[in-house]
């Protein structure tokens, strides 16, 4: 892998939001695609409150027509929206609620100036449910609490988009259709094509994802104590994941002092080679190696991640991360941001690794090997299959 071109794309991932973000605040739609073994397709998303009879006309000229207000519970709640049906059984999980029209000042509610009205009502705090009428022609979705970073949806995305740049937590969303081939919807360059001639911003979902972990805390601190190890005494840190609760360790010891480099050493969690001492991977080893050389430094940080929901152990569960589960890069760079760490050296680091920390602003997180190369692991039939470091 290379590093500065990972880097540069993470880079250009935070800088396409940021553009969005601006376009969303200035009442423009942009264009959001997800990912390729999902949906597969492209949202026209703008902020809710900016509807006009414009706005919505343009977006069922080129969508299938079927628009769509993402909104928080709350807002759901507030509203008086319920699920359109008790038994959501959508392929994809989406959160329809009963349609709906505002109640006066519109004609059959179907015209892009009614529409416009009801989807600006529904972003409206002054709204309440006795403003609109049901069934309608304006379709509210139920945004899963905590954005993309629980549901990798254009549901959220829309509702997150609106968040962000300062809009009331609504946005409108609907699927843009192909012009190429008829009766299908667009996708990749088709939909490339479509945002460079109406000059629009098209972000991914993954973009999003990783800009709200680059700007907003993902972990908080718990707990606090000291753990006698056969190394030595760490200063033990609880952390748990704000949106999807997991439960991370980091241990401290010596001094955090501006401007050195902390030793630092990321491990995931693997069941079968921490806890059970397995041979068919040497996460065990690496652990305990890296513990060592920050024992014998004086000073260092072993951050230790975990999933969620599930125990990882090379072979014997399923170890393919989620599209919302952060990497334990990831973790790591929020721990050191909580722990006010600015320069790191990391110990026996992947490129990835390397590039995601480069990215949280670790540069250069230089890296240094803490162990001699290993001898040969054996093999253990399907418990060795796919065994990587630290959880593989």
């Amino acid at each position: 892998m290379n590093i500065a071109i990972e880097t540069a794309g993470a880079g250009a991932a935070l800088a396409r939001v940021g553009r969005a973000l601006d376009a969303i605040a200035a009442g423009r739609p942009v264009i959001v695609v997800d990912d390729e073994h999902r949906e597969n397709e492209g949202d026209l998303v703008f902020a809710a409150e900016c509807a006009t009879p414009e706005l919505v006309a343009f977006t069922v000229q080129h969508t299938s027509g079927y628009v769509c207000v993402a909104l928080p519970a709350a807002e759901c709640d507030r509203l008086g929206l319920p699920p359109m049906h008790s038994t959501n059984r959508d392929r994809m999980g989406t959160a329809y609620r009963v349609t709906v029209d505002l109640a006066t000042g519109v004609g059959t509610g179907i015209s892009a100036r009614d529409r416009a009205r009801t989807v600006a009502a529904l972003a409206d705090r002054a709204s309440d449910g006795s403003d609109f009428t049901r069934p309608g022609h304006v379709v509210p979705l139920l945004a899963r609490a905590g954005g993309v970073l629980s549901r990798p949806g254009h549901t959220e995305a829309a509702v997150d988009l609106a968040r962000l740049a300062g809009m009331r937590p609504a946005g409108a969303l609907c699927e843009i259709v192909s012009r190429d081939l008829p009766g299908e919807m667009a996708r990749g360059p088709e939909l490339q094509r479509f945002a460079t001639e109406h000059d629009l911003v098209l972000i991914s979902i993954a973009d999003l994802i990783a800009y709200r972990r680059r700007h907003e805390p993902q972990v908080a601190r718990v707990a606090v104590t000291t753990l006698p190890t056969a190394h030595g005494g760490f200063r033990a840190i609880g952390y748990r994941g704000l949106v999807d609760g997991a439960e991370h360790i980091a241990l401290l010891t010596g001094t955090v002092s501006e401007g050195e480099q902390l030793p630092v050493y990321v491990h995931a969690e693997c069941l079968t080679g921490d806890v059970l001492g397995s041979l068919s991977c040497g996460c065990r080893r690496r652990l305990q190696n890296a513990l060592s050389t920050i024992a014998a430094a004086g000073r260092g940080l072993v951050v230790y991640t975990r999933s969620v929901g599930r125990a990882r152990g090379c072979g014997l569960f399923e170890c393919r991360r989620g599209p919302t589960e952060q990497e334990p890069a990831e973790v790591a760079a929020q721990v050191l941001r909580d722990l006010g760490i600015r320069s790191v050296q990391l110990l026996d680091g992947a490129p990835r690794e390397l590039a995601i920390l480069h990215s949280y602003g670790y540069t250069p997180p230089n890296t240094r090997p803490h162990r001699e190369s290993p001898p040969p692991e054996p093999f253990h039939s399907a418990m060795a299959q796919g065994a990587v470091r630290g959880g593989g």
